[in-house]
């Protein structure tokens, strides 16, 4: 099958379509977690580009990463996940000491402790450094 015809199937099974809603969103990324696959052919390649693309337009919209110092960053994210500091130290094995501190900005985040905090809020680790 060429790459031509397997990219049009592909896109007449998943439909892809702008994101207006959030179980607009929930279902694209949905579908680009069923289409991942280790060594995607070319057409699967071009759809998940389409899905990502999607989804990443629809993210900066509707939920921008906020702008500002580390400090700011981590509050906002505490609040928009609805957790506290204790909570993230528990999860993230990062001391509670050095989570508070960052918050009365008495203390920079380490690299190692903004993949960290990246990785259990979903977002680049740079927003935090």
């Amino acid at each position: 099958m060429s790459t031509a015809t397997e990219y049009r199937d592909l896109l007449v099974q998943f439909a892809p379509r702008p994101i207006q809603s959030a179980a607009d969103y929930r279902r694209t990324v949905a579908q680009l977690e069923r289409i991942m696959e280790p060594h995607p052919s070319a057409a699967r390649s071009q759809l998940i580009e389409v899905l990502a693309t999607l989804i990443e337009r629809y993210e900066s919209r509707d939920y921008p990463t906020p702008e500002g110092d580390p400090a700011d960053v981590l509050k906002n994210l505490l609040d928009a996940k609805g957790v506290t500091a204790a909570g993230v130290a528990k999860a993230t094995g990062i001391s509670p000491a050095t989570i508070s501190n960052v918050l009365a900005r008495r203390r920079c985040i380490s690299k190692a402790n903004a993949l960290v905090l990246g990785k259990y809020f979903g977002v680049s680790a740079t927003v935090f450094l």
